[in-house]
């Protein structure tokens, strides 16, 4: 299964319940139905991997959050991905193609005799 992600919701949750996973983002198709949820667990966290609905649950240490929000902000398109077999359950968010050099980085020419 491959889905466009076309918006998302961020939720930074707080409280003192065991084991919750207090990070979380939504992930949503054009018709604004969530087709995910990736979770962002402290190390040695486990949530039980039984759902009851057909939502794709992604689940990465806390310390990917930065990364996974940036490439949701900044690139685009970006899709969601699942499937299954005899190895085991996967998922994923990946973007589109991209051209080689085509960032926001900017060079900025040293004069002779500047480190």
């Amino acid at each position: 299964m491959y889905s466009e992600i076309v918006s998302y919701r961020v939720f930074l949750d707080s409280g003192t319940q065991k084991n919750r996973c207090f990070t979380f983002i939504n992930l949503f198709n054009k018709n604004e139905e969530i087709i995910g949820v990736l979770q962002f667990l402290d190390e040695g966290l486990e949530i039980p991997d039984k759902r009851s609905d057909d939502v794709v649950h992604l689940q990465y240490p806390l310390t990917k959050f930065p990364y996974v929000l940036d490439v949701l902000r900044n690139e685009g398109p970006v899709f969601l991905g699942y499937w299954q077999n005899e190895f085991g359950k996967y998922g994923r968010i990946y973007t589109g193609s991209e051209r080689v050099g085509e960032g926001e980085w900017e060079h900025v020419e040293s004069k002779p005799g500047e480190n």
